[in-house]
């Protein structure tokens, strides 16, 4: 069928508007607006028809069969979009949208009709219609890839809803204190300076409340829903560090990818654990004790944290005994609870093995080091 008479057959059975007829020949030429060619066509099929001497019977367009005049309300769902927008900070978006089932079910029993091979959809069209309208407002730009804000039409409703990316921020903080858990007080800052609306905090392995740290623990921080985007990082890095519990290393932007990279590294954490007896030890004690701390070199344990099953690999141990202290300097795999391992839930633990009391004077985590690939299978 030529081009023309598919237009006239078009414009004589439907009730059709400039935009939803163009679209029925987007591809033909893309870089002219939808609108345009259907005012195109339009005109044409008429004119032809006068050349050609023949009558052509087009239907009134007072409601578009197709699209229901959506596209007249073009402008209305912009506002709408602007407004939602107005309250967040963000450089790339996307807009999405919601078409009624029915809308999309008379353009696929059209499209059986009529053709479909240049066709373009009515939702590819709006959403196309509503973004680069508002990338011209707003100088903002649009992503098909982790936009910091897609805006979804729903059209039926007549409503906007925001799907806002999450932020992702990622250092090392320096723990200075056994009082509480310091990673909140970053959690909190940096939710009030955004204006976000949760946190998520992802670090390496375990951090109990009792243990100081002599390095730097690698975190990221998922924030929900933020409305700035862009706070001021250095700044924020000196606020933290006024503050005699934690310090912080580095702040800087991340993203998901990130977080992943984080759980699949396999890491070290070494630990230096100064505990304190009621009596001074004896020669026989002592050599009981370094000889059954030394047996846990390169083994397993088990470890219940939380309804879980945990097996932290001891990778090294060094000990110091005098007197009535105990030294102990142990590396394990990540996830190693080292309270559990002391005098808790842990075969074996250490209270059981030495058949001892003691007190903890000191729990320092000392440093984090990157498993060598020959470490990984030994």
């Amino acid at each position: 069928m030529e081009l023309i008479d598919r237009v006239k057959k078009i414009l004589e059975k439907y009730e059709i508007c400039n935009e939803c007829l163009g679209r029925q020949f987007h591809d033909i030429l893309p870089r002219i607006k939808n609108r345009e060619k259907g005012k195109i066509l339009r005109t044409y099929a008429i004119i032809n028809s006068i050349y050609k001497k023949e009558e052509i019977k087009i239907k009134k367009t007072e409601k578009c069969y197709l699209c229901g005049n959506i596209f007249n309300k073009i402008d209305f769902y912009i506002e709408e979009v602007k407004k939602k927008l107005k309250n967040y900070e963000y450089k790339t978006f996307l807009i999405g949208s919601k078409i009624p089932p029915e809308l999309i079910s008379k353009e696929e029993e059209f499209w059986e009709e009529n053709g479909v091979d240049f066709c373009e959809a009515i939702k590819s069209s709006f959403n196309r219609e509503v973004g680069y309208n508002l990338k011209r407002m707003t100088k903002k730009q649009i992503t098909f890839e982790n936009p910091d804000i897609m805006a979804i039409v729903d059209i039926e409703k007549n409503k906007v809803d925001l799907q806002i990316s999450p932020l992702y921020i990622k250092g090392g903080y320096k723990k200075n204190t056994t009082k509480g858990k310091v990673q909140k007080i970053i959690e909190n800052l940096l939710i009030k300076k955004t204006g976000a609306s949760e946190s998520i905090f992802y670090s390496v392995g375990r951090l109990e409340r009792n243990v100081k740290t002599n390095c730097y623990r690698p975190f990221v921080i998922m924030l929900r829903n933020p409305k700035k985007r862009r706070i001021g990082l250095k700044k924020t890095r000196q606020e933290i560090n006024k503050m005699k519990s934690l310090s912080v290393s580095t702040l800087s932007y991340s993203d998901k990818e990130s977080i992943e990279k984080m759980k699949m590294e396999k890491i070290t954490a070494s630990y230096l654990v100064t505990l304190k007896f009621d009596n001074n030890l004896k020669k026989e004690e002592i050599k009981r004790i370094r000889k059954k701390l030394l047996g846990l070199r390169n083994k397993r344990i088990l470890q219940y944290l939380k309804k879980k099953i945990r097996k932290p690999y001891i990778r090294r141990l060094k000990i110091k005994i005098g007197g009535k202290n105990l030294t102990l300097d142990i590396e394990s795999t990540v996830g190693f609870s080292i309270n559990s391992f002391l005098g808790g839930k842990s075969k074996p633990n250490l209270k059981k093995l030495i058949e001892r009391d003691f007190k903890i004077k000191e729990i320092v985590l000392k440093k984090y080091r990157k498993m060598k690939t020959h470490e990984m299978y030994s």
